[in-house]
């Protein structure tokens, strides 16, 4: 097996206010100080979620960067973008952002196994169903983590031996990086698996199934007594049940899996928070297009909150200039205007907005919240990919729900005459949809797609979609 020369330092993030959403980096404290109390776990776990956060990872470079400059969603202005757009890794900013991303994942896990080692021995600390909680989140956490590095860094579904060398699976705390050792992609996908359904089983009784959005997003109000702890809050913000149920979707469906991968996507789609017995997750429409709510914050399965978020943007979407753009005709051709005029996403200048500062550009507005400030909650899984799942087992039913929710013309059912059919009709609907959030590159390399249809026909090399390993790392192999 591979080692890991990267030295992994336990960098745990303390929060001092009340909101977590609203906790900022301190400082550190010695290891056993922090885990004296229940509230010393809660601040480790949410030291994780600011670190997601930040720009390293999903708060720019794993959801509007990396992923989209390599399926060429954004117009190529810079020599960052040309190198990613290319998959030279070896240019000296592309370079240095692979072994950014990667170090942040890993930092991100050391830090959850610091809780995971600790917490079984601890459990008397804990009330409010937190031990519960923290380790599930926890344990969910730390399989989506691993997980991502192997849907950059791990083969192509279809090229994987289950015998090769993956990626590290880290299940411990450790600044020695002899013990850091790259696993199989049968023990990977174990992992995951075994670590994904434990945390199923742990938020079984997961806030988010009891509570209406009303309360768990209202902790300032009467409501807070509902739940009488404010860790129990934002549950679309952490790591919940539903975040683990959409995980094994993608899972199952990066398997091939078809059939499991619907069945816990629909899981998702019809899940009912028992309170007011209603849906817990709703499909965005004309209300929130209208809005300008076009992260569709109704169907936020797993978010992470950027409170940064207009200080990290301003530059790509909001300044004079943008390196982050594209070309309004092949926009139209995307989505599809000559037969899809009604789309609630595109038309009235709601996703892409031409503007003259003194040059011509499309502005993209999904992460504005006005002019000037951006949308601080990022979705990493949206309902819309669950609909996605379900539709590639062959559900024309409920695409049709998605088709009606986003104003789609009726004639698109017509077409979905076979599996060819449906395939094509899902890749444009991952690209309109969740553009900008990183997900259309998984989408290419799960099934492999020898060429990339829009903006222009470009072949894809099927090696460009398993990322080099660091360098750090690669000399000790």
């Amino acid at each position: 097996m591979k080692k890991i020369i990267t030295v992994l330092v336990l960098a745990i993030t303390l929060a001092s206010c009340n909101d977590w959403l609203d906790v900022r980096p301190a400082t550190e404290l010695r290891e056993e100080e922090m885990f004296e109390t229940q509230q010393g776990y809660k601040d480790v776990l949410t030291g994780v979620y600011i670190r997601m956060a930040t720009s390293s990872l999903y708060g720019l470079n794993t959801t509007m960067v990396l992923p989209e400059n390599m399926v060429q969603h954004w117009e190529i202005e810079s020599d960052l973008q040309k190198a990613i757009s290319e998959f030279d890794f070896t240019e000296t900013g592309a370079k240095s952002m692979l072994e950014t991303i990667w170090v942040q994942y890993y930092q991100c896990i050391v830090n959850l196994n610091s809780i995971l080692e600790r917490i079984d021995e601890n459990q008397d600390l804990f009330n409010k169903g937190n031990y519960e909680l923290i380790k599930g989140e926890a344990l969910g956490l730390r399989a989506f983590l691993h997980f991502e590095i192997l849907r950059y860094w791990g083969a192509a579904p279809q090229d994987i031996q289950a015998g090769d060398s993956a990626i590290p699976y880290v299940t411990m705390v450790t600044k020695d990086p002899n013990e850091l050792l790259t696993l199989t992609y049968q023990e990977v996908f174990t992992n995951i698996l075994n670590d994904l359904t434990e945390a199923e089983n742990l938020l079984e009784n997961d806030p988010i199934l009891s509570f209406s959005a009303d309360v768990l997003n209202e902790p300032n109000t009467d409501n807070n007594l509902a739940l009488g702890d404010e860790f129990h809050y934002y549950r679309q913000n952490r790591f919940n049940i539903f975040a683990v149920k959409a995980t094994l979707a993608r899972y199952y469906i990066w398997q091939g899996e078809t059939v499991k991968a619907a069945t816990y996507a629909m899981e998702v789609i019809n899940a009912v928070e028992s309170e007011d017995n209603e849906l817990i997750f709703n499909l965005g429409g004309e209300a929130d297009a209208s809005a300008g709510d076009l992260t569709f914050p109704t169907e936020q399965i797993f978010a992470i909150n950027n409170s940064l978020a207009t200080a990290t943007l301003t530059s790509m979407f909001f300044s004079n200039y943008t390196a982050y753009t594209q070309d309004h005709a092949k926009l139209e051709e995307a989505y599809e205007v000559t037969i899809n005029a009604a789309d609630i996403r595109f038309r009235d200048d709601r996703l892409w907005e031409i503007k003259i500062h003194p040059e011509t550009f499309n502005y993209f507005k999904k992460y504005w919240a006005t002019e000037t400030t951006a949308v601080e909650d990022i979705p990493l899984i949206r309902l819309a990919e669950m609909y996605f799942i379900a539709t590639e087992n062959n559900d024309a039913n409920i695409f049709r729900e998605y088709r009606v929710a986003r104003g789609l013309d009726i004639s698109i059912d017509e077409t979905l005459t076979d599996q060819e059919a449906i395939m094509s009709r899902l890749e444009k609907e991952y690209r309109k949809d969740l553009y900008g959030e990183g997900q259309m590159f998984f989408f290419y390399k799960r099934l492999g797609y020898e060429a990339f249809s829009w903006p222009t026909a470009i072949e894809m090399d099927r090696a460009n979609y398993q990322l080099p390993i660091p360098e750090t790392q690669t000399l000790f192999e």
